[in-house]
């Protein structure tokens, strides 16, 4: 139980850290790192045999993977709608 907290918490902080990077840098891959280090770390963990490939260890790798994933698209769409409003305020202010 208490290895399901302490991952969870790191879950939390690797995608708080994941959504700054995303919204906050211009270049996309700096929120790109986190999810394929997260992907290469679960393709290694099953290609060394150390959890074995079953139904039942794969889906949470699954899941972590789609979160991370989809987290990063999230924060590269409000990164544009930021940038977008951003211009918007410019081109007012210029008229």
């Amino acid at each position: 139980m208490m290895d399901l907290v302490i991952g969870g918490v790191i879950a939390g902080v690797l995608m708080a850290v994941e959504y700054l990077l995303c919204v906050k840098l211009k270049s996309p891959l700096w929120g790109g790192i986190i999810p394929v280090l997260i992907l290469v770390g679960t393709i290694c963990i099953f290609a060394s045999g150390k959890v074995p490939f079953t139904l039942q260890n794969v889906f949470p790798f699954v899941i972590v993977n789609t979160l991370f994933f989809g987290d990063w698209g999230t924060g590269r769409d409000k990164y544009k709608k930021l940038k977008q409003l951003e211009m918007d305020k410019m081109k007012a202010m210029d008229m």
